[in-house]
């Protein structure tokens, strides 16, 4: 069964296209929701890492403002002061009625209205998201305070301890936990009062774990995320809506989750998308230490709402995508049968007509070439099948030129070298038997100018072998160009004298010397003005002129005053054997007046030049 190759080329492309169409869907159904469900899962995670990165400010900047203020001059002399501790009955007896105490009390009011008191208040004013700051001094006795506390004694508290730290004072974070006396979960800010090196006292500020988170959801696009704060060393839950905190352990709490220092993303089992990331303040906060929790804040919205969105554009991009697959399709018929099959079906017809013996045929550029401006194969194909039909077009030409050559060569020479050896030859055989001394001279005059016509033509043959057209036998010199010439008037004098002709010579005294091939060039001149002497009327002039050339090269220019030459055989004349008529007209003489010879001179003209790099040309007044 015989299938053209436009048939093969269809079903080709019903088969790669039905490919793509399948694969499209497939990637369009799986692949696209999961890079859909990748980019939003990392839209969340940017989003949580930068709620993280805010709050961890947030709380660096409020340890920063309490470090500042709580190391104003006038608290630090204050509490200097303080050297003399209550006793340990008294400091039992004054803790068991703390709480019961009024704030007109005696004891009471002297912590409330405290002067620190007062600079405590105003900086609690400033940031309303603090529910209480006190102040204790160096032995854990409260001093002042923005507001009635749980207890009066603080140096058994584990925050006091841990700010203390044995002498070693420090700032210290507890882990968040419900604080009795403000009635809030709360995030601890406990900061040590240090003046030149030497303890002082110790300042707590509670900061309301609702009010430094702020919202319970972030939108993250048209979804909104619930905001979750975790505690990271056992997976507590510290905030979440509709949640009491330290109740609920986080689902799932292991893996990258916990142990990575980096922002992350993850499903959970239950179907939730989750951006999360650490909060987690430096080691070093101006000159002190910290001692911190490790928290995490988690983003958790529901995979199906967060994808919504992406179902919808989905099914969007499929109907778009399987018009576009069936617009293609239909273009792709149309290329391969404008493209491909088409210009293989101009290849073939080509292919008949050179068959058919039409060489000058040759396959044009397509029309899709040139809208499309780009090459393919078959455009190179094309131009390769041209370039072959030249080089066969060009070798049939070559061998009918040399065909044409080679006939006009043995006609030529059957008639031009056979006419000087009969000569010769009857002269010998009437020599014979004669004994006349004058007789035999002329005779042999005559044989030694036939000789030297036949050595002229063979000479002449020999300068076109192909062995003498290299340039390596070129033999470069510097000539001098008025004695090159004086020889080229010397040789061609006897033949000017004859004709009663002029031969004159033009510029030679601007120029000293050329460098060229000496007799090469030489056998030029002679050529050029044996040429325009035969051609030149009895009585006429002949004209050689020396001329510059732009880029430093010289010119040698002929001129005659012959009849001209025929527009027809202006472009053949420097081609071997070419004599611009029937080749058997010719004359065996050198300066018969248009006589032509055997169309070697200007071939032999031509090729010299062409050595030297230079070329020649020819104007005719007919």
């Amino acid at each position: 069964m015989n299938l053209s190759v436009r048939v093969k080329l269809v079903i080709l492309l019903a088969i790669v296209a039905l490919l793509p169409l399948l694969a499209a869907i497939l990637t369009i159904a799986i692949g696209g929701r999961r890079l859909q469900s990748e980019l939003i899962s990392r839209s969340v995670q940017s989003v949580t890492a930068k709620e993280a990165l805010a709050l961890h400010v947030s709380l660096r900047k409020d340890i920063e403002k309490l470090l500042l203020s709580l190391s104003e001059p006038m608290i630090v002399s204050e509490l200097m002061k303080l050297d003399a501790p209550l006793r340990q009955d008294q400091l039992d007896e004054l803790d068991a009625v703390w709480r019961t105490l009024p704030n007109r009390d005696p004891r009471m009011a002297a912590v409330l209205n405290h002067p620190i008191a007062s600079e405590l208040k105003r900086f609690r004013s400033e940031d309303p998201r603090l529910v209480e700051i006190f102040v204790t001094d160096r032995y854990g006795q409260l001093v002042a305070a923005t507001g009635k506390t749980g207890d009066f004694y603080q140096a058994d508290e584990d925050w006091w301890q841990g700010v203390e730290n044995r002498g070693q004072s420090r700032m210290f974070i507890p882990p968040i936990n419900y604080d009795v006396s403000s009635g809030v979960f709360s995030l601890d800010l406990c900061i040590p009062i240090v003046q030149d090196g030497r303890f002082y006292g110790v300042g707590k500020a509670v900061l309301n774990i609702r009010s430094w988170i702020g919202p319970e959801e972030v939108s993250i696009g048209e979804t909104d995320a619930n905001v979750i704060l975790v505690r990271n060393s056992d997976g507590m839950i510290v905030f979440r809506r509709d949640t009491v905190p330290l109740t609920q352990t986080a689902e799932e709490w292991f893996g990258p989750i916990v142990t990575s220092d980096a922002p992350g993303w993850r499903v959970t089992k239950n179907g939730y998308l989750q951006g999360y990331a650490p909060i987690r303040l430096p080691k070093h906060i101006g000159l002190y230490d910290v001692a911190t929790p490790d928290w995490r804040l988690v983003l958790s919205v529901p995979r199906a709402q967060a994808l919504r969105g992406v179902t919808r554009l989905s099914i969007i991009v499929l109907a778009v995508g399987l018009t576009i697959i069936v617009v293609i399709f239909l273009v792709g018929l149309f290329l391969v049968d404008h493209v491909v099959v088409r210009r293989i079906q101009y290849l073939q017809q080509a292919t008949q007509r050179i068959a058919g013996g039409d060489l000058t045929h040759r396959i044009e550029p397509h029309a899709m070439r040139r809208l499309l401006g780009a090459r393919d194969e078959i455009d190179h194909l094309s131009e390769d099948f041209n370039e072959m039909v030249s080089h066969i077009q060009q070798t049939q030409q070559q061998l009918q030129t040399a065909n044409e050559l080679k006939t006009n060569f043995i006609r030529i020479a059957s008639h031009e070298l056979r006419t000087p050896i009969s000569y010769i030859l009857g002269t010998v055989r009437l020599m014979k038997d004669c004994f006349d001394a004058d007789r035999l001279r002329h005779a042999l005059q005559s044989m030694g100018g036939k000789a030297k016509r036949l050595e002229a033509i063979i000479q002449a043959m020999f300068k076109l072998m192909p062995e003498q057209r290299s340039r390596s036998d070129m033999h470069y010199r510097q000539l001098r160009v008025s004695e090159l010439l004086e020889e080229v008037h010397l040789d061609t004098f006897p033949f000017v004298e004859r004709r009663n002709q002029r031969l004159i010579i033009e510029g030679a005294e601007k120029f000293k010397f050329v460098t060229a091939d000496r007799e090469k060039l030489r056998d030029v001149l002679e050529n050029l003005v044996m040429n325009a002497i035969k051609f030149t009327p009895d009585n006429g002039a002949v004209k050689l002129r020396v001329s510059q050339q732009l880029g430093g090269y010289v010119s040698f220019a002929v001129q005659d005053q012959g009849p001209g030459i025929p527009e027809s055989d202006l472009p053949h004349i420097f081609e071997p054997f070419f004599t611009g008529r029937d080749v058997m007209r010719h004359s065996t003489g050198r300066s018969g007046y248009a006589k032509s010879g055997m169309g070697l001179g200007l071939a032999v003209v031509r090729h010299f030049t062409e050595l030297h790099g230079g070329t020649v040309n020819v104007t005719s007044g007919s």
